[in-house]
């Protein structure tokens, strides 16, 4: 179970590691010759746009050929990440980047086909999201503590090396764990409801991209240097990457709702926080904080859609939806902090989350109600 495991882990991290360090990405980008911020942003987007492509077309090729999809797929992220160190010119850099793109949905796909309608979803997604989590938060904590490595194209030699040494670990995802069982007609959820799920992992993905965009301009006014900011960003994201022991953590199914709200309210509340209380520590706190919510909700509502998904395609192409919502909410930020401020915009924020409780208290209530249902007349007898 446990190779199983890191075998995910390892794929996980690989296929969203470039997502993960897409500030670093743009930056590196702007400084090169010929860019600007603009510029860096739609070029770099191109990784988005090969993981979106590959979710939305080609969810299901793994289960055809899963050492094809795993050789070519490894293969694409190390050779788009390298190309992109070798090859800075806008239109190439577009090819590299969108190559690099392509090989990590490949990779994600995996993930997503070997854990389809397991039972025990949500704690496999909280392990994964803890290991391979912090796998990325320790790339992205060494990139932002080491200058030579964010200088210009070296970002990108740095994730092929990254990419490279975890694809070994890629093979190990064969050996099917044995006690993941399949999961039973308590967890279907209709149309309406796997709609309400997606929705909530929109909303959810779009504000924490929405904070994370404008914590930069935060940081600024409280004082802190661009080095400092970086790694402190750096040390936030790691840290908060514990939130994934509470879904890896719970057995109980009856306590996912309580679990989820929770992390939506700590969510809310680091996000006022971060944008009332302008202070290194309430920034470093509510950053932390943030995404420990984050972290805690995420592999639930993921876990549910993933135990309704037959071959992998849904989550496939649920991370399609999670990367639009991240895509809006980082274009939605910056206009929106311009115009109304940092106390304004925490409020904008609370909103989305607000809506992604409700659909929460809706989709899982209606899965504890059913598992209650069913579980009476057990009691019963």
């Amino acid at each position: 179970m446990i190779w199983w495991i890191l075998g995910l882990s390892a794929a996980y991290a690989a296929a969203l590691n470039g997502t993960m360090v897409m500030p670093v990405v743009v930056l590196a980008i702007s400084k090169l010759p010929g860019y600007d911020e603009g510029l860096a942003t739609l070029v770099a987007s191109a990784e988005l746009a090969g993981i979106a492509i590959y979710g939305l077309f080609f969810p299901r090729l793994a289960l055809k050929s899963w050492r094809m999809v795993t050789g070519l797929g490894a293969l694409a992220i190390v050779a788009g990440q390298t190309a992109s160190f070798l090859l800075p010119d806008p239109v190439p850099l577009v090819g590299a980047r969108l190559l690099a793109g392509l090989g990590e949905g490949a990779i994600f796909s995996l993930v997503a086909a070997s854990l389809a309608s397991k039972a025990d979803a949500e704690r496999l997604w909280g392990e994964i999201s803890l290991f391979g989590g912090s796998a990325m938060g320790l790339l992205l904590f060494i990139i932002s503590i080491v200058p030579q490595l964010q200088a210009g194209s070296n970002v990108f030699l740095t994730i092929a090396l990254f990419a490279a040494a975890m694809a070994p670990l890629f093979f190990l995802i064969t050996r099917r764990a044995a006690d993941s069982q399949p999961v039973s007609e308590q967890a279907h959820l209709d149309r309406d409801k796997m709609l309400a799920a997606m929705g909530i992992v929109f909303l959810t993905y779009a504000v924490q991209a929405a904070q994370w965009a404008i914590c930069g301009y935060v940081g600024e006014q409280i004082g802190l240097q661009n080095s400092e900011l970086g790694i402190y960003l750096a040390i936030s994201s790691l840290a908060g990457f514990a939130g994934a022991v509470v879904p890896a953590l719970t057995t109980d199914k009856g306590k996912r709702l309580p679990l989820v709200m929770a992390g939506f309210l700590i969510m809310a509340v680091s996000i006022y926080c971060l944008f009332n209380f302008p202070t290194r520590a309430a920034f470093i706190t509510a950053q932390i904080l943030v995404n420990v919510g984050f972290y805690i909700v995420t592999p639930f509502v993921t876990g549910i859609i993933t135990e309704n998904d037959r071959d992998g395609s849904l989550v496939s192409r649920t991370l399609v939806i999670a990367i639009i919502g991240a895509t809006l909410g980082t274009a939605a930020a910056g206009p929106a902090f311009a115009a109304w401020g940092g106390s304004e915009f925490a409020w904008l924020c609370l909103v989305p989350l607000a809506l992604g409780a409700g659909g929460a208290m809706v989709v899982f209530g209606h899965l504890h109600r059913v598992r209650s249902v069913v579980m009476t007349p057990n009691v019963a007898e």
